[in-house]
């Protein structure tokens, strides 16, 4: 499947934590660097693979994301989320995907222009069928529309190879927005499944 199609989609997130629901929130807070909130583009090539951006104020409000300084993207995954408690401890509920803006943005685009050629291509298959002046015009609407045809799908494809390869640059940043989650909640890491052990080797009967 398409890179940019999987990362239309919200990943759902449930990631229990040792501590309470304060505490986390604090931890994670504590790990959002203020410095860049509003500064991202004067840092471009600060001397950080990546920093942590957001806001953390509420345990029932955070939104974060991991940015490298030096990578403007618009299609980086955020994290949306809140702490609940859980027992003795917390969990982590929310989903990780593209902001809300930048998702209908991107949806705007790509259905506007497919509608757009859905009604270019019914009004020239209609003035092809009934015969229509403008078909023997060497410009006018007619010219226009079938030009339109042709670009819209440069555009579309331009619309869908830009977020493939800003969907690539955001990998490895939700990487590090997980580890980083994990480290900050303080996940036990899963233990390594056991090795089976080898079989016996039946050794056949000696030749009599």
């Amino acid at each position: 499947m398409p890179r940019w199609i999987t990362a239309w989609r919200i990943e759902r997130v449930s990631l229990p934590c040792r501590l309470p629901r304060h505490e986390a929130l604090r931890h994670i807070a504590a790990g959002i660097d203020g410095r860049y909130q509003h500064s991202l583009r004067q840092h471009l090539f600060a001397e950080v693979d990546f920093v942590i951006l957001g806001r953390a104020v509420d345990d029932d409000d955070i939104r974060i994301c991991a940015a490298r300084p030096h990578i403007q993207n618009s299609y980086r995954t955020y994290l949306h989320a809140r702490l609940v408690s859980d027992g003795a401890g917390s969990r982590l509920e929310g989903h990780l995907g593209w902001l809300p803006s930048v998702r209908l943005f991107f949806a705007v685009q790509v259905v506007g222009l497919a509608l757009l050629w859905c009604g270019l291509a019914g009004f020239v298959g209609r003035s092809l069928l009934i015969g229509s002046p403008l078909v023997e015009a060497d410009d006018g609407p007619f010219v226009e529309a079938v030009g339109g045809m042709v670009l819209i799908p440069l555009a579309l494809a331009g619309i869908v190879g830009l977020a493939a390869l800003c969907a690539r640059l955001a990998r490895p940043e939700a990487a590090h927005l997980r580890a980083w989650l994990a480290a900050r909640l303080d996940i036990p890491a899963p233990a390594p499944a056991p090795i089976p052990p080898a079989p016996d080797r039946i050794r056949p009967p000696a030749p009599t």
